[in-house]
């Protein structure tokens, strides 16, 4: 009998922990990582009030309608600190201005003329311009732990100034690709390591390819004694069809797991499954791309996640409507195009391709 995803996940889930923390220098190589701290702002940021367009710079105190006196410049970067009512600074996007009770009028109403500005109305305080501490105030928690690091939350630590970052270890993830018909170079080659292998790495694991075992009891025993002794989570994709060649959960039996699961209560994933051996999960995934790749994203993604320390669930949730009525089994899974906000089930061949 399937076993059920959720009793196959907590015993799975049960055999993996994030990563110890270290410290990485903040760069490109941070990509993919998972902070294993939480990073807050050491100051308010913008620490200053920031001007979001061009304009001039004017006292909300001042004499209005009225006239103000252009008493200087300011560019991005640079900074002003306050304004005196009947004073007006030219300012650029960018520039910083510390006093509170200044506003930008836009250079497009603004009238200048003989190195004075017409103002026709009372501006507001801080009119135009982004508040002090209105991304963040000193303290605050600025990006949490279990974040993984994109190109936006790299961006964050550098305008934060940090130049090292907590981050977890990445989660080591063996790919085994089983089968005395396949081989990793001309004829009969696979990519099944490439596949299964993306999901791991997308969650920001380190994917070793293990190369093909024959179709092999002790073979793929041995491979997989190999593999646990040098990796955090270890799959292996073939093997698991009904036939008498197909020998990969014997051979994980004959390691005397705490637990196995044999096949899983899901269509299209029914022969992916998995077992705890030596405290370490092993997932078993079939050889055929699709059903593959499903098995991977159930099981593997979640273990993957969980190591690698990231908060929450690796799977996006994104809404769309079906662009056709679909009919699928009690628990089932099917694959689909997304354009326009609209879902498109599509139907891929032997090789995980879809017109």
């Amino acid at each position: 009998m399937a076993a059920g995803l959720e009793e196959a996940l907590r015993a799975l889930l049960g055999a993996v922990s994030p990563g110890r923390g270290e410290h990485a220098e903040v760069g490109w190589g941070l990509l993919g990582r998972v902070l294993a701290e939480d990073v807050r702002a050491p100051s308010d940021l913008p620490p200053d009030h920031v001007c979001a367009r061009d304009g001039y710079l004017v006292s909300s105190d001042g004499e209005w309608p009225g006239a103000a006196r252009v008493a200087g410049a300011c560019g991005p970067g640079e900074r002003v600190g306050s304004i005196a009512p009947g004073e007006a600074i030219e300012a650029y996007s960018g520039c910083a201005v510390a006093d509170d009770r200044a506003a930008l009028l836009p250079a497009e109403e603004a009238v200048a003329r003989g190195g004075r500005v017409e103002v026709g109305r009372r501006p507001r305080p801080l009119e135009n311009l982004v508040p002090r501490g209105s991304s963040a105030r000193a303290g605050e928690v600025v990006l949490g732990e279990g974040t993984q690091i994109t190109p936006v939350e790299l961006e964050v630590l550098g305008i934060l100034g940090r130049g090292f970052a907590r981050v977890h270890a990445r989660p080591r993830v063996s790919v085994i690709s089983v089968g005395s018909e396949i081989s990793l170079e001309g004829p009969g080659r696979t990519t099944r390591y490439l596949t299964v292998g993306a999901v791991a790495a997308a969650l920001g694991a380190e994917v070793l390819n293990a190369g093909v075992v024959e179709d092999s009891p002790s073979a793929i025993a041995s491979a997989l004694r190999e593999e646990l002794g040098r990796s955090d989570i270890v799959v292996t994709v073939g093997g698991t069809g009904p036939s008498s060649r197909d020998v990969t959960y014997v051979a994980v039996e004959s390691l005397g797991p705490s637990a196995i699961f044999r096949g899983l209560d899901v269509a299209d994933a029914a022969r992916s499954g998995g077992a705890v051996v030596g405290g370490r999960p092993v997932v078993v995934l079939p050889g055929p791309r699709v059903p593959a790749l499903n098995g991977a994203t159930l099981l593997l993604a979640p273990l993957v996640a969980r190591a690698a320390g990231l908060r929450g669930d690796p799977h996006s949730l994104v809404r769309a409507r079906l662009a056709r009525p679909l009919h699928l089994p009690r628990r089932g899974m099917v694959w689909v195009r997304l354009r326009g906000g609209m879902a498109e089930p599509v139907q891929p061949d032997y090789y995980g391709i879809s017109p």
